[in-house]
């Protein structure tokens, strides 16, 4: 994985050297990494799945202080570093050709090389490195490549995610420093500092202070309710590459610190924390798919949508860690398993929508209407999409939904009425988009539209076959995320 890692390096770095064929060669690059991720995988399972976080290779860098490159790798890690893989080729393979400059691919290449430094780094240092080299690509691709008004709302997500990620640093400070005072030994290795009879010793204020430090963070990437308002105007304004992005890898991000980093501590986190996380999940659903009910542009519909599915997420790690037993593994294993789901579901929607748009020149839903009659097989991946999106039984988004929904009831009670309120809404604005958009009598205002070439179509069913498989195959990933859940806790 290290070697791997080192590619998304080297690529990003060439790229900048390449000008007419920066396009193919990142795309190149892109599937390499991901062909070779696969593989990785697969050798490294060989049909059984590994517990917990697996400690890869550790170099040390600077000892006095504690500064060591250490890497580590888990069934989740693994899922999410598919995920990675698949989004950002998504990302590069529905730009067209002299649409965009040239260093956006660059853009795209660096923050692959940021979402696999997460995902691998087990000391926190790097970790927080890597979690700002993400943020900054995404910001120039809003910046440079945005629609209206795309310099305030980047500068917004620049400092409404920066926010997040000071307090993050703030947070593994405060764990490094009291490490220090207990042990007299300095490392930024997580699987010294997140271990739960080091973390209870921490005193009450300092250690409730470092956890919410590493939450706000967190639930900023997702994003949660009340930390979302940089999510409507961002998602709006970025292009489509980059909300495809933002769907699939900064999601991933928010996801990947509940489960990875603070599910070994969760002993130490108290059922108030857990409780407090249950009702954001909760409120996340409800708020979420009222405000996409709302909308009239299907990309911000979608980019509430998308926000909304991240609420299971948060519900699943909160009732997860408070029961025990099979619940817990159903939910916890769930959570995780809708991370997956909802980037690769995303990428298919928003994929969709792009195509929609360079057709039609238009994304609001009441400037459409009967597009099925000159481009049926977009409308159909469209739909098959949204389809997902509200849980359709068969595709990947309702094994994770599912999963969480079963294991939740023992821990919220009558508060599943509300959960299953926000599922029944969801599925009403998922259908309505569907069917004012691409059914009904056409829109003749629109013109003569084409329908997906070749290659477009290749690129949505590959994605569209992915998200089928897991469908009636989960275990391909959901047993690496059990068999992950069994070795934490």
């Amino acid at each position: 994985m290290l070697l791997i890692f080192l590619l998304t390096v080297i690529f990003s770095a060439l790229s900048f050297a390449i000008n007419g064929k920066r396009r193919i060669f990142a795309i190149v690059s892109s599937a390499i990494v991901l062909i070779l991720t696969i593989a990785y995988s697969l050798f490294r399972f060989h049909g059984t799945y590994a517990s917990g976080f697996q400690s890869a290779a550790s170099y040390n860098l600077v000892p006095s202080i504690g500064i060591t490159f250490s890497l580590g790798v888990s069934g989740f890690s693994d899922a999410l570093l598919l995920l990675s893989a698949i989004v950002i080729l998504i990302s590069l393979l529905i730009t067209e050709k002299n649409k965009f400059g040239n260093s956006l691919y660059s853009y795209i290449l660096i923050a692959e090389t940021g979402l696999y430094g997460i995902l691998i780094s087990r000391d926190f240092l790097f970790f927080y490195i890597f979690w700002e080299v993400v943020l900054i690509p995404v910001y120039f691709i809003i910046a440079q490549y945005g629609g209206k008004n795309k310099d305030s709302v980047s500068l917004k997500f620049f400092v409404y995610t920066h926010i997040g990620s000071v307090f993050l640093l703030l947070s593994i400070f405060t764990v490094y420093t009291f490490h220090y005072e207990a042990t007299k030994i300095f490392t930024f290795e997580m699987s010294q500092l997140m271990v739960n009879r080091y973390i209870s010793q921490i005193p009450v204020f300092w250690r409730y202070l470092a956890f919410f430090g590493f939450l706000l963070a967190f639930l900023v990437k997702m994003p949660s309710f009340p930390v979302h308002s940089w999510l409507p105007d961002t998602y709006d304004a970025s292009p489509y590459p980059g909300t495809v992005i933002l769907a699939g890898g900064l999601s991933l991000m928010g996801g990947y610190g509940l489960f990875g980093i603070l599910m070994p501590v969760y002993s130490s986190l108290g059922s108030g924390i857990l409780t407090i996380l249950i009702y954001l999940g909760i409120i996340s659903l409800l708020y979420f798919s009222l405000a996409a009910m709302m909308q009239q542009s299907l990309k911000r519909m979608m980019a509430y949508a998308s926000a909304g599915a991240m609420g299971f997420v948060t519900l699943s790690f909160g009732a997860g860690l408070i029961e025990t037993g099979y619940q817990a593994t159903l939910e916890l294993a769930g959570g995780m398993f809708q991370i997956v789901a909802h980037g690769l579901i995303m990428a298919l929607v928003f994929a969709s929508i792009y195509l929609i748009r360079q057709n039609t020149g238009h994304e609001a839903v009441h400037s459409l209407g009967g597009i099925f009659r000159e481009a049926p097989m977009l409308s159909s991946f469209l739909l098959a999409g949204l389809l997902a999106s509200l849980g359709l039984p068969g595709l990947a988004g309702f094994i994770g939904e599912f999963s969480i929904l079963v294991g939740v009831f023992g821990a919220i009670g009558w508060l599943i009425i509300a959960v299953v309120f926000s599922m029944i809404i969801t599925a009403s604005y998922h259908i309505w988009a569907a069917q004012r958009s691409l059914y009904g009598p056409y829109n003749e205002n629109l013109g003569q539209i084409h329908d997906v070439t070749g290659y477009q179509f290749a690129v949505l069913m590959g994605t569209l076959i992915v998200i089928f498989v897991l469908g009636i195959a989960p275990n391909l990933i959901y047993g690496m995320l059990v068999s992950y859940v069994g070795g934490i806790i």
